[in-house]
């Protein structure tokens, strides 16, 4: 997908294109890994598109920071927040999984540990921290339907890369 070149923008993507790579048991964890652009907004149909994705990984911004280090030099902390979410039209299967289907807790799990056990880092011209994960909340928990936000955040060092 493209985007403004930005930092946050040019980061987002790399968490979309790392959560669309993503497997377990040799399938792929996601149906939809993409940037949230309000695919499941009430303007956009609500909870009822939630099938449309599932299972699915929405990538956007959160709040930042900054602060400086020793030498004055400026540190960037960026948070990112991850929405996914599953359907199913079991009752608790979305959250719990099954046989089947993964749920929301497993995809939570594998999801952190992709980011914070296995050390990722977007390389290139970053100058970052690894990702670490910062909690997360449940946003919705209705019968055929779970899901839940990630944060994760990162330090910068430096200027944003131009």
């Amino acid at each position: 997908m493209a985007n403004d070149g930005s930092l946050i923008s040019t980061l987002e993507q790399w968490f979309v294109d790392t959560l669309a790579a993503l497997t377990y048991g040799g399938k792929a964890v996601f149906k939809t890994a993409d940037v949230w652009k309000h695919q499941i907004s009430a303007s956009e149909g609500g909870m009822e598109k939630v099938e449309q994705y599932a299972p699915f990984a929405f990538v956007s911004s959160g709040d930042d920071d900054a602060a400086r280090e020793g030498d004055n030099d400026l540190r960037q902390v960026v948070e990112f927040v991850i929405l996914i979410g599953q359907s199913n039209k079991s009752p608790g299967v979305a959250r719990k999984g099954d046989a089947n289907d993964l749920g929301t807790n497993m995809i939570r799990d594998l999801v952190i540990k992709c980011f914070e056990t296995d050390n990722k880092h977007p390389g290139g011209e970053f100058a970052c921290d690894e990702i670490y994960y910062t909690g997360g909340v449940e946003v919705l928990d209705s019968r055929t339907r779970h899901l839940r936000q990630l944060r994760f955040e990162t330090s910068f060092l430096g200027p944003v890369p131009a």
